[in-house]
């Protein structure tokens, strides 16, 4: 049975192919020439996740199953970007879209040392995504998360979702919770916190859901 943490929070990304990199450039130009993929400059593309995946299966096969076939110790040897590329369909199911960018920069490395151990360093950024209240609690306690966000002035009386960045959310969430730290709120609030914190630092836009009948 497969333990892989899945991350449903994240619908899309943004990353960083390179130029001097012949498998990064590989997919760079099979996403250019590809009518279906929007062009947002000439050095940023826009992709969605069926044609990503079809790319990688069609094109990235060998890659797929070489680095399939090696132990993490050594997977700095074989990782490139179709490594995490693919590790990020499957571990994000709700992924719909991601920004590519053609960094031209002719001196890279991916490969750092962290405590004399290499490993790989690779950027994926969150732009965006969703929480569902009701994937977290049960209806019950859905009901409470949502009268609590109305009391924080997270939602309003008649509204069932709203969209706000991740560091103002939690900011939010903080001063509330300062200021109404009963057993109840810190619950509610804290698994809350719990689910989203992970994305603080690249602060993405999120649309948060509190009524699964409202779910858009």
């Amino acid at each position: 049975m497969s333990t892989e943490i899945k991350d449903t929070f994240t619908e899309i990304v943004d990353i960083t192919l390179y130029k001097y990199n012949s498998i990064d450039l590989k997919l760079w130009g099979i996403m250019a020439r590809d009518p279906g993929v929007k062009k947002i400059s000439d050095d940023a593309l826009l992709v969605n996740v069926q044609k990503l995946n079809k790319y990688l299966q069609e094109y990235f096969r060998s890659d797929i199953n070489r680095f399939q076939s090696v132990s993490d110790v050594t997977i700095h040897k074989e990782a490139t970007s179709i490594y995490f590329l693919f590790q990020s369909l499957k571990t994000m199911p709700n992924l719909t879209w991601i920004k590519c960018n053609l960094n031209k920069n002719s001196s890279y490395n991916r490969v750092i040392s962290v405590d004399q151990i290499k490993t790989i360093k690779y950027s994926i950024k969150i732009l965006r995504g969703s929480l569902r209240l009701f994937d977290i609690f049960n209806e019950h306690d859905a009901d409470v998360a949502g009268m609590i966000l109305r009391r924080a002035d997270l939602l309003g009386q008649e509204e069932h979702f709203m969209v706000m960045r991740v560091r103002q959310f939690l900011s939010s969430l903080d001063l509330f919770l300062s200021e109404n730290n009963t057993t109840e709120v810190f619950n509610i609030i804290n698994a809350i916190i719990q689910r989203v914190e992970e994305y603080e630092s690249d602060d993405p836009e999120m649309l948060l859901i509190a009524d699964k009948k409202s779910d858009i």
